[in-house]
C-alpha cells in the first residue's frame, strides 16, 4: 500500500522540512499553502493529514472540519502543528478531531511517529485492489478471499463506478471480469487505466477474469494492456497467487523507478534548497537561450548574492546559515513564474534565467525579491541581497550573459549592497 500525506502549511520552508521527514519514511507528500486550494482539490485516502494552526484566513481546526464534511478522513492520522504548545491547546485540538499535536520547533518527535506508523500500517495492509464485477455474489466471494489477507478491496459494478474509484484512490491492482453489464467489457477497464494522465497510475497491473477460452481473445487482451488472464472457473488459490505476483512485481518496478528518479533528481537539484544546481543549470541555459531566439523573445538573467553571508555562518553557525539559504530559495520560488529557471549557483549566490521577460520587467522582479529578502527575518536575522541584471544580446552565449550580470552584481556591492544594478 502506498502511503500518502496531505500537508497544509503556508510556509514553503516548513513544507520542505515536512516533505523531507515524510519522504524519508517513503510517504508521498502533497503540500498546500492555501485552504481553498486544498479544499477544492481531488483527494484520495491519506495515511497522514498534517495541518498548521496558522492556515491563512482559517485556523487548522476550521480547515479540518471543512475537510471532514466534504471528504471524511476515516483512519487517517490527523496532526496539528503549533508554534507553541500548552495543555489547553492540546485539549482544544483533540476536541476538534486532531489525534496528535506537535510543536514546530520539535519536529524530531514527528519523524519518529511517522516511521512508527508506517511500519505498523505496512504490516496491516498488503495492497489496495479495485474489483470490477457486475455480480454482487461473485464480488463478495472474491472480496472475502482478499480481506482475509488484510487486503483492501474496492468494488465497482460498472465501468463508470470503476473509473470513479480508480481516479479517487490509490490502487495496486485492478481485477476485472471480461463480460460486464450493458455490453461493457474488460477492454473498457483497460482503456481507463492505460489512458490515465498520471504515468504511475497508468501502469497499474490488470488481471482479467473470463470464461472465454478463445486463445486469440486472450492474446488480444494481453496485447491491449492486460498483465494477466485467468479462466473461469478458477481455483481460489490460483487467483490469490497470480494477484500477489502482479502486486509484488509492480511494487518492485515502482521502487526501481523511484530510485532512478531520486538519482536523477540528486544529479540535477541542490539538496539544501531544492533549486537546480549549477551543473544542471548550465545544461538547460543554452536550450532556453536557443528557444528564446527561435521565438524572437527577450531573455534576462538575475544574479543574486546575499550580503555578508559569511558573517552569519561565523557568528550563528552553518545550521542557521542553511535556514537563511532555504528562506531565500523560497522567496525566489514565490516571486518567479513557472517558466523561470532558478538555481543555487554556489554558496550564497543564486541565479534566475527569465525567458520572455524585458529588462524593465526583470528589474521589477529583482526589486520584489530584494524587498522580500530584506523583510524575511529568518531566525530573527536581518538579511539583504545585491542583484545584477542583464538582458541577452544578439549572438551572445550564456557564459557571456552571465559575465555581464555578474559584473552588475559587483557594481551593486560596490554601491553599498542591498540594491540592484542593471544596464
Amino acid at each position: 500500500m502506498r502511503h500518502r500525506a496531505l500537508v497544509l502549511e503556508p510556509s514553503k520552508v516548513f513544507q520542505g522540512i515536512l516533505t523531507k521527514i515524510l519522504e524519508s519514511a517513503g510517504v508521498e507528500c502533497r503540500c498546500f499553502s492555501d485552504v481553498d486550494a486544498a479544499i477544492n482539490a481531488r483527494h484520495g485516502y491519506y495515511t497522514f493529514i498534517i495541518i498548521s494552526r496558522s492556515a491563512g484566513q482559517s485556523t487548522g481546526e476550521e480547515f479540518l472540519a471543512r475537510y471532514k464534511e466534504k471528504f471524511g478522513f476515516g483512519n487517517s492520522l490527523t496532526i496539528l502543528l503549533l508554534s507553541e504548545t500548552t495543555d489547553s491547546e492540546y485539549t482544544a485540538a483533540n476536541q476538534a478531531g486532531f489525534k496528535l499535536v506537535f510543536d514546530k520547533k520539535k519536529l524530531v518527535a514527528l519523524q519518529d511517529i511517522v516511521h512508527s506508523v508506517i511500519k505498523k500500517r505496512s504490516l496491516e495492509h498488503t495492497a489496495s485492489i479495485l474489483l470490477v464485477e457486475d455480480s454482487i455474489a461473485v464480488a463478495n466471494a472474491i472480496s472475502e478471499q482478499f480481506r482475509q489477507l488484510g487486503t483492501l478491496v474496492r468494488h465497482g459494478s460498472t465501468v463508470t463506478e470503476a473509473k470513479e474509484i480508480f481516479n479517487t484512490f490509490d490502487i495496486d491492482l485492478v481485477i476485472s471480469d471480461y463480460h460486464l453489464a450493458d455490453q461493457e467489457t474488460g477492454y473498457d477497464i483497460i482503456n481507463i487505466v492505460r489512458q490515465d494522465t498520471n504515468p504511475a497510475k497508468s501502469q497499474t497491473p490488470i488481471l482479467i477474469i473470463s470464461a472465454d477460452t478463445d486463445k486469440l481473445a486472450r492474446v488480444s487482451l494481453l496485447t491491449q494492456g492486460a498483465n494477466d488472464f485467468i479462466l473461469k472457473p478458477y481455483d481460489q488459490a490460483e487467483l490469490l497467487v497470480r494477484s500477489t505476483n502482479l502486486i509484488k512485481a509492480h511494487a518492485l518496478l515502482q521502487k526501481v523507478s523511484q530510485q532512478r528518479d531520486d538519482l536523477e533528481k540528486m544529479a540535477m537539484v541542490d539538496q539544501l534548497t531544492n533549486l537546480y544546481n549549477r551543473h544542471s543549470f548550465y545544461d538547460m541555459a543554452p536550450k532556453m537561450i536557443s528557444l528564446s531566439r527561435r521565438n524572437n523573445m527577450s531573455l534576462c538573467l538575475l544574479v543574486i548574492d546575499l550580503d555578508h553571508f559569511k558573517n552569519i555562518n561565523d557568528s550563528y553557525g552553518h545550521s542557521t546559515g542553511d535556514i537563511v539559504l532555504k528562506t531565500v530559495a523560497s522567496i525566489l520560488q514565490n516571486n518567479s513564474r513557472l517558466e523561470d529557471a532558478l538555481a543555487r549557483y554556489g554558496g550564497e549566490e543564486f541565479i534566475s534565467l527569465m525567458p520572455n521577460c524585458s529588462q524593465s520587467g526583470a528589474f521589477d522582479v529583482a526589486e520584489r525579491i530584494r524587498v522580500a529578502i530584506s523583510k524575511s527575518d529568518p531566525e530573527g536575522l536581518t538579511i539583504t541581497a545585491s542583484i545584477g541584471v542583464a538582458q541577452l544580446k544578439s549572438n551572445e552565449t550564456f557564459e557571456e550573459l552571465f559575465v555581464r550580470a555578474d559584473k552588475n552584481l559587483y557594481k551593486a556591492k560596490s554601491k553599498g549592497r542591498n540594491c540592484i544594478v542593471t544596464e
